[in-house]
């Protein structure tokens, strides 16, 4: 019975893929940026503080950029400007990283949420994705420049979601990688009151358990397989396909999960049990007093959007993500849950960390560098060095800072937004 009610979910999940699998998985991997014909010309971007997010502030920076990476960084003077080279000079601004955000569901037409099983291996986002919409164009000038782009809460197991730039271009020149992070949630959003399996804590983490379990031995036995321990070739399973690069700790699981109890639960399941990479997003409420536990299993969060929380233990409002701080936890960041906040305002989730006792160096790291390697892209984004993607927001002073605002914009070396030339979005 559970064969049967398998299959006619791929069947329904994929009767409208015509493209052969093998081309879809690699069509969108990280080698993607911009076609050749609309890749700019070389520039510079000469500005008064460059914040690296990879060691300390240049005065007076330059970064150099070609084919939309960063060729060369530096302060003026040590970085050779070649002949004819465009230079964007911003002697009373500060230059940055663009702002990562790790939850968000503003890329395309909106929420991905099956609602009639609990897990939802063979759905998958990026099918949806709607370049530089309007939401996306506001995001750009709060100076968001990569999202996560993820499945909703409907299910505890919404699908595959995708990691993308917010600028304009084909789908091949938005995605960073797809799949990019599997979406679970646990407790909340997906409870029901109709009484089937999976309406409550505990049948969530029984198919959660289960769902996991099949993926697992279906990459068990590919990997079997490839290596020569056994002869029959596996029979291909599109439901089943994306659990590879996941079980193979390529993309990591961003778990919808919050409350102590249920953050345990997370950790107990997908770490201890299934031994998967995790980012824990919203990790809200009294979750920040199982820092202990997350240190030990290298666990990084990307708190939000829920800034802070009322402690009855103590009565006493409390940052929750200054509570991770305080402690010891490292790999530590904000998320807006977009729309839930809008995408624009990710830098203002920092701020009130900060005004609740977050450090405001660690602060921007929160928004920048550290989502980028929790959701293992900092090979591209999250930080300016050499050979990462020319992804560059220009602000009239620290982005933490609520009076200050976003001037410019590049991704991939190409301006996509400028206060001088564009209206002023935000």
């Amino acid at each position: 019975m559970i064969k049967k009610t398998m299959l006619t979910r791929f069947r329904v999940g994929f009767s409208l893929v015509a493209i052969p699998f093998g081309v879809l998985f690699f069509a969108f991997s990280l080698t993607n940026s911009l076609h050749a014909e609309d890749t700019p010309a070389r520039r510079a971007i000469r500005a008064g503080k460059v914040i690296t997010c990879a060691g300390e502030p240049i005065i007076d920076g330059v970064i150099l950029i070609a084919d939309g990476k960063i060729e060369a960084i530096g302060p003026f003077g040590t970085i050779s400007i070649p002949d004819g080279c465009e230079v964007d000079h911003h002697p009373d601004s500060f230059a940055m990283p663009g702002l990562v955000e790790a939850h968000s569901h503003v890329g395309g037409t909106g929420d991905l949420n099956e609602m009639v099983y609990q897990t939802n291996p063979e759905l998958r986002n990026w099918d949806q994705i709607i370049p530089h919409n309007n939401q996306l164009k506001v995001a750009i000038a709060g100076g968001v420049t990569t999202i996560c782009f993820i499945p909703g809460s409907g299910t505890n197991m919404g699908g595959w979601g995708t990691l993308m730039k917010t600028g304009p271009g084909k789908l091949s020149d938005v995605i960073l990688k797809a799949p990019g992070v599997l979406k679970i949630a646990q407790a909340g959003n997906p409870e029901r009151t109709g009484g089937e399996v999976g309406s409550g804590r505990m049948g969530m983490n029984h198919v959660i358990r289960e769902q996991l379990t099949e993926g697992m031995l279906y990459v068990r036995q590919w990997d079997a397989y490839k290596a020569g321990r056994i002869k029959e070739k596996p029979e291909v399973n599109l439901r089943l396909e994306y659990f590879k690069p996941l079980f193979h700790h390529e993309i990591p699981v961003v778990v919808h999960t919050q409350q102590y109890q249920v953050q345990q639960s997370t950790l107990r399941i997908l770490v201890d049990e299934f031994n998967l990479k995790i980012v824990i997003d919203h990790g809200e409420f009294d979750a920040f007093k199982l820092a202990d536990e997350l240190i030990k299993r290298n666990v990084p969060v990307m708190a939000g959007p829920r800034g802070f929380w009322l402690d009855q233990t103590d009565g006493q409002i409390k940052g929750m993500v200054a509570e991770y701080a305080k402690r010891g936890i490292v790999s530590l960041g904000v998320n807006t849950d977009a729309p839930v906040i809008p995408q624009e305002e990710l830098s203002f989730q920092a701020t009130m960390a900060v005004r609740y006792g977050w450090n405001e160096e660690k602060a921007i790291r929160g928004i920048t560098i550290e989502p980028a390697k929790a959701l293992m892209v900092d090979s591209r984004v999250g930080s300016l060095e050499k050979g990462k993607d020319a992804d560059v927001v220009i602000t009239t002073g620290s982005i933490i800072d609520p009076r200050n605002y976003v001037q410019q914009v590049y991704i991939n070396g190409k301006s996509v937004y400028d206060i001088k030339k564009d209206r002023r979005r935000f």
